[in-house]
């Protein structure tokens, strides 16, 4: 919902349920994803002729993974303007869960970057355990958000 004053749009500060059932949807299933991944790549290699090889859902779960990561950036700019801006500017709420959603957002996303670009094997290595550690823990501070939120706007 937006309102309307003087010619220009302003966001609303809340979100409606069918957006907030888009951005879950998109969330779950980015960290499906990844978690599935982790799985199939630790627990579920293949022996093959010269040693241990990736599983062959391997490929497809992280070409999904990569897609719902290009999704998730699209979002973050969406819920920043309609979201994220209007509460900070406001000046209400700002050191809640949502402080700590961006934090790991931006850790997610930086680490992220590096795995699909950084060479070198320790840096691959160590920006690997960042990002599947915090994006584990990610489902945390999300489900923290959404519950906070939920309690916030029922009546007293």
């Amino acid at each position: 919902m937006t309102h309307i004053r003087h010619g220009h749009r302003r966001p609303a500060l809340e979100l409606t349920r069918s957006r907030k059932h888009f951005i879950y949807a998109i969330l779950i299933t980015t960290w499906l994803s990844g978690a599935v991944w982790l799985v199939l790549h630790y627990f579920f290699a293949r022996r093959g002729e010269f040693g241990a090889e990736p599983n062959p859902f391997e490929f497809w779960i992280l070409a999904l993974h990569g897609a719902c990561a290009f999704a998730t950036l699209w979002l973050a700019g969406w819920i920043w303007t309609t979201h994220i801006e209007p509460w900070w500017r406001g000046g209400r709420r700002r050191r809640n869960s949502g402080v700590v959603l961006i934090s790991v957002a931006l850790i997610l996303i930086v680490s992220g970057y590096l795995l699909y670009y950084a060479s070198g094997d320790a840096l691959r290595e160590w920006t690997a355990l960042v990002h599947w550690i915090v994006g584990l823990i990610a489902a945390i501070p999300m489900i923290v958000h959404a519950l906070r939120s939920a309690l916030y706007r029922r009546p007293s």
